[in-house]
């Protein structure tokens, strides 16, 4: 199927600003009209007004759109229940994006999110996943396709201006302070490093930046120009995570910008980036380990990376392709997959 073919026919949809970098590339390669619902995102005492807000602008953009084919990001779960339930009501192909799972729920908050997240498996045509390992965690929750699509390695959008910076070396810890994300454990590292070893940490933090060591540079949230020139401009990728089957965005950076990375240590991780990395395990002393390791490889790792670029740009290719193929409601396999009824 040809691009242009897709045109007006496919919807994206997502209600995650922070996390719709994937959807955005995604849905701009596939000439889709895209959407963000996600105001009072950051307001935790509107949290229900914001969910209630979101369904009834999804619902009347569904109304006007008419769309053949819709693809949503989860997170939001609730999205993705959302457009299962009213999907017998407009009748399209339902794609679901799946990133890595919600992090660690319990109690009631686990039961109805794990409840919601099943019941758009199991109604979904095609569930995108990003990696083997997290399509093995949910083959059984769904009789959906499941479909690996790793993240498309990014190009970047503004002209290189090189941005001076302190250390004779420069790592670029790329962090949202997340729960997944050991930063805490960077910091302690910092510590353990030569004075000339820099590293910067991106990403929104209320932390004192006195009460770090001094060649740490919390960066804080950085307008995206001046974001992709500091990934530009350091010698050194770090990212890091303690979930299992999550291909980290910051590392498709790493490799478009053509940087040596240092990564958590995990399988999948391994497996996608196998080349120009140095794995570490996410403690201060390990991480220490690695930032002076990779220092010391890093020209032959930034060799290894090119080639990785050059690998994964050529598979990616081949992997869209055939989804492209899947999305077209003429297609037999597609047909086949649509009409096969759900639990």
């Amino acid at each position: 199927m040809k691009k242009q073919d897709t045109r007006n026919k496919i919807l994206w949809i997502t209600w995650e600003k922070g996390g719709s970098i994937r959807s955005k590339v995604l849905a701009k390669e596939i000439s889709a009209k895209f959407y963000v619902f996600n105001v009072f995102e950051d307001i935790e005492r509107l949290f229900l007004f914001r969910y209630f807000l979101a369904v009834l602008k999804t619902f009347f953009i569904l109304l006007y759109e008419r769309p053949k084919v819709l693809i949503v990001q989860n997170p939001s779960i609730v999205l993705s229940f959302f457009s299962s339930l009213v999907k017998p009501v407009f009748n399209y192909i339902l794609v679901i994006d799946l990133h890595t799972q919600y992090i660690h729920p319990i109690g009631t908050k686990k039961i109805i999110m794990n409840y919601l997240l099943n019941y758009s498996l199991r109604r979904g045509d095609i569930i995108i996943v990003t990696n083997e390992s997290y399509k093995n965690t949910i083959k059984d929750k769904t009789n959906s396709e499941i479909f690996i699509l790793p993240d498309k390695i990014p190009d970047f959008d503004y002209e290189f201006k090189r941005i001076r910076l302190k250390g004779k070396n420069n790592i670029l810890y790329i962090c949202t302070f997340s729960e997944d994300e050991p930063w805490k454990e960077v910091i302690k590292a910092a510590n353990l490093l030569s004075n000339d070893i820099y590293i910067y940490i991106s990403g929104k933090n209320e932390l004192d930046n006195k009460k770090v060591a001094t060649n740490v540079v919390l960066t804080g949230f950085l307008p995206e120009k001046d974001y992709q020139n500091l990934v530009r401009s350091v010698d050194i990728i770090m990212v890091l995570t303690t979930q299992d089957d999550c291909l980290v965005c910051g590392g498709y950076e790493a490799v478009s910008a053509e940087k040596p990375m240092i990564l958590s240590n995990k399988k999948v991780l391994r497996e996608y980036f196998n080349k120009g990395a140095t794995f570490t395990e996410n403690n201060s002393q390990d991480i220490a380990r690695s930032i002076d390791l990779t220092i010391k490889n890093k020209t032959g790792l930034k060799e290894e990376i090119r080639e990785l670029k050059r690998i994964r740009e050529m598979e990616w290719k081949n992997k869209w392709d055939n989804l492209l193929e899947m999305l077209n409601p003429s297609d037999s396999k597609m047909a086949s997959v649509i009409k096969c009824p759900r639990g």
